[in-house]
């Protein structure tokens, strides 16, 4: 899912949290895509080579990949979200939802074709291959659903 797809459910689903910890909920849940893909934005942008559709995946660098799993693996978010609870942080952790459901939410939107959810790195590279979020017909889906909750909930 794209990156402002995430903000938008991210603050709809934590529409009743304090407005402090809802901004910190979508900060967590646009993190592991700014993580694993800022940089090669900025790179790109700078050197004014920017793709305005998926990059191929043989100019996309190693570490881009090594960080994608990292951020994009629920078992990696389960440990850090037991950690927070059990030293106390129990706020924290509730943000961290935010990065949770960013990665349930990519389950669904991304095909074994281009950056497939590795929800059970590092043990399995085992992911489900659902829908590319770029599909332009589930584009307008999403957007048409947010632009229809935001109406519902906030006006």
């Amino acid at each position: 899912m794209d990156i402002l797809s995430h903000a938008l459910w991210t603050n709809l689903i934590f529409k009743e949290f304090p407005l402090a910890q809802r901004s910190l909920a979508v900060m967590f849940g646009v993190m592991p895509d700014f993580l694993s893909f800022s940089f090669l934005a900025a790179k790109h942008f700078i050197r004014k080579t920017m793709h305005y559709t998926d990059p191929p995946l043989h100019v996309i660098p190693r570490q881009v990949f090594t960080m994608y799993n990292i951020t994009h693996s629920l078992v990696i978010w389960i440990g850090i979200f037991l950690i927070l609870k059990i030293i106390g942080l129990s706020w924290l952790a509730l943000a961290v939802m935010g990065w949770g459901l960013h990665i349930l939410l990519d389950i669904f939107t991304h095909s074994r074709d281009y950056f497939p959810t590795p929800i059970l790195w590092p043990f399995s590279k085992f992911h489900f291959s659902g829908i590319n979020w770029s599909n332009k017909w589930f584009m307008l889906f999403n957007y048409a659903v947010l632009v229809f909750l935001y109406l519902v909930f906030y006006f």
